[in-house]
């Protein structure tokens, strides 16, 4: 196990602010890409919401969301010095 950052120095809370930043990029990524698609979908179409764009919004902020929780168990466990890096 390591042991948790200490967020009052400034450079251990940039460091973890970096490290944060990385943790399930992929998935943020894929996340607001599935919106994008959702939104640009939506645009095309021109008639409205339909069950293509209203599936991929909700695909993609259901992701986001998940992608929320995760992180901050991730932090909560970096805290408690439960996680190793």
């Amino acid at each position: 196990m390591s042991s948790p950052p200490n967020l009052a120095d400034p450079e251990e809370r940039a460091a973890y602010r970096r490290e944060l930043k990385r943790v399930y990029r992929g998935w943020r990524f894929l996340g607001l890409a599935i919106v994008i698609a959702g939104i640009i979908w939506l645009l095309v179409r021109g008639d409205g919401f339909d069950s293509v764009s209203i599936g991929l919004l909700a695909i993609g902020w259901a992701i986001l969301a998940a992608v929320v929780v995760m992180r901050t168990r991730y932090h909560q466990r970096r805290m408690r010095g439960d996680y190793q890096v």
